[in-house]
């Protein structure tokens, strides 16, 4: 039966009590993903802000600042990316913004060494042993909390007939990063395209292989899927092959180390006719032509890309139609874009090409980021955080906070004291899940030795709350079990102390006394301990003044004496027992003397 730990919300002096609104779970940490340097600086702080806001969402996070260049004596050389400007003062302030927010920092260096340059830095293991040093340097002089290995180079760049050559001398270089990093304590995330096919085929061979997902698993904390785009020149990938995609990856490596890249961004492109040529109508610039001519050509034509933040404003300005896929789980938008040109002979010419968009939107989003639960991996990568829509966060956060682990939670309203054989009483209010556990069987539980005694108990009421008298002898810690019900688990409160008042019995042995004779004042303290101080005290105006002390016998029973030294009248006395052995201060009730 599951079992879990909840609050005492308050430890409360004497029988006064309070209530407790039931706390709600955190939301699972199930995003991850990319800050571009672009967003990530204090003059655009784009993707420091959004990730800061939903901090509690977050596994991690990768600012994109570095790039492993072609140079230096080793081959490859790792630094900032040129075009982040003053990168310094800017990342050090945004790993300490991300840091406040308590999300691991861990930098992408994408390679921009060129064709082949990697691969042959990766073959020789001296070359590849030093690129291994400079990385982990990197992280160790910024304690950053691991570094994440965008190297893209080899799928689409060097070809696919280097693969096989170049995967071994890959999985090696990953194992010696991996566990070079591991060692010093930091984390290591590489990603990686798709390895399964457009067709959805998935297996060792398949996709970009190169990159030997298996192989490298064993020593990664994580791997990126870069499932974002079916073609660079086309869609987005589709849902389905995403999901193919998770689902294989799951299959073949530990889910937890598993995080399926979802683009924040839409992808344009100029419409083509049936037989291959673009959709163009009115006065329009050709292809072959130079010049002005086919600058205007290439802009009409252009293919590109934009942040989903900025496509909202992008579809309102312009007269389209767009239209939602729930198999592709994406946006179409479909839209003209006219441009006047220039012809040979300096005439104005208008020319209008048939676009469309295809873009996730904060519901396609949503559904890839859904293939978490879905498939227990770790997390969803967004590229770009920062471009994101921010419609989508209140969407990402309720489904993160549907797979929060459910925490029963037991709320305790207790005295702080109780009075040695004296009845007392408690409340106590159960829920799980946010509701009331009902008719279950709240027990009052006292420590004993290592093990839990019952000492009292009471039924939930429609509120989950219920009253529990109780009756106890000696301070102790106890905490609150409310036994499973049909449809709950058993759950238990935090521990907490109740401590034990002595109690105190005193009177006068003789109300009228002469001034100088002895005063008798038989006392007896419970629960019964040896040599516990007892006070006599008299009361003059509104304090109490000591009169004589003593020490209690093993039974708890002393006769206080004292010579009567107040000058002639009545005066009002009590008894205080200090604490001992636990047990709390005490003090009887008042009685009255005459000296005369």
């Amino acid at each position: 039966m599951r079992r879990a730990t909840a609050l005492v919300v308050a430890a409360l002096m004497g029988l006064s009590f309070t209530t407790s609104a039931f706390a709600q779970s955190p939301p699972n940490r199930i995003v991850s993903g990319w800050i571009p340097y672009w967003m990530s600086s204090q003059g655009k702080p784009q993707g420091i802000n959004t990730a800061t806001a939903n901090s509690d969402l977050f596994v991690d996070v990768s600012p994109f600042w570095y790039s492993a260049t072609k140079g230096g004596p080793n081959g490859v050389k790792v630094g900032f990316n040129r075009n982040y400007g003053n990168a310094a003062a800017n990342s050090s302030w945004a790993v300490g913004q991300l840091r406040a927010a308590g999300i691991p920092v861990i930098p992408a260096i994408a390679d921009a060494s060129g064709k082949n340059t990697m691969a042959r830095v990766l073959a020789d293991p001296v070359t590849r042993s030093a690129h291994v040093v400079d990385i982990v340097n990197l992280v160790m002089s910024n304690n950053y909390d691991g570094i994440d290995l965008d190297y893209e180079t080899f799928a689409f760049s060097d070809g696919s007939a280097s693969w096989d050559a170049t995967q071994p001398n890959w999985t090696a270089f990953v194992q010696e990063l991996g566990t070079a990093l591991k060692a010093q304590g930091k984390q290591l995330i590489v990603t990686i395209p798709p390895p399964c096919s457009m067709s959805s085929n998935c297996s060792a061979r398949t996709g970009y292989y190169v990159y030997n997902m298996i192989g490298i698993a064993p020593f990664v904390d994580r791997i990126r899927i870069m499932a974002y785009d079916y073609s660079l020149a086309g869609p987005l990938a589709p849902y389905n092959w995403v999901r193919a995609i998770v689902q294989y990856s799951a299959s073949v490596v530990d889910p937890a180390k598993i995080q399926i890249g979802v683009p924040t961004y839409g992808r344009f492109w100029t419409e083509k006719k049936s037989g291959g040529a673009y959709k163009l109508t009115g006065s329009c610039p050709r292809s072959s032509s130079s010049g002005a001519e086919k600058a205007a050509y290439n802009t009409l034509t252009a293919r590109g890309s934009m942040t989903e933040v900025d496509i909202p404003a992008f579809i309102a300005k312009t007269n389209g139609t767009t239209t939602w896929d729930d198999t592709s789980k994406e946006y179409s938008f479909s839209y003209k874009r006219s441009l006047t040109w220039n012809d040979s002979s300096g005439s104005s010419q208008t020319c209008t090409a048939s676009k469309i968009m295809r873009f996730a939107g904060p519901e396609g989003v949503l559904a890839r980021t859904q293939l978490v639960g879905e498939f227990g991996i770790n997390a969803a990568a967004y590229w770009t955080i920062g471009g994101d829509n921010p419609v989508m966060w209140p969407m990402i956060r309720d489904y993160a906070q549907s797979l929060a682990p459910v925490v029963p939670e037991v709320a305790v309203a207790a005295p702080a004291t109780v009075v040695f054989g004296q009845p007392s009483a408690l409340t106590t209010s159960a829920s799980f899940n946010g509701a009331p556990i009902v008719n279950g069987n709240a027990v009052l539980q006292r420590s004993d030795s290592g093990s839990w005694v019952d000492v009292a108990s009471g039924i939930t009421g429609a509120d989950g709350a219920v009253g529990i008298p109780f009756t106890i002898d000696a301070s102790a810690t106890f905490r609150i079990l409310v036994q499973a019900t049909e449809s709950t688990p058993e759950v238990v409160s935090a521990e907490f102390p109740i401590a034990v008042s002595s109690t105190v019995s005193a009177r006068a042995k003789k109300k009228v006394v002469k001034r100088g004779a002895m005063m008798k004042v038989p006392t007896v303290v419970r629960p019964a301990v040896t040599n516990q101080k007892v006070v006599l005290q008299v009361q003059r105006g509104a304090k109490w003044k000591k009169v004589t002390s003593t020490k209690t016998k093993a039974n708890g029973r002393i006769v206080i004496k004292s010579k009567a030294k107040l000058s002639k009248g009545k005066y009002t006395f009590r008894v205080l027992a200090k604490p001992k052995s636990g047990i709390q201060a005490g003090i009887s009730g008042t009685f009255t003397m005459r000296i005369k």
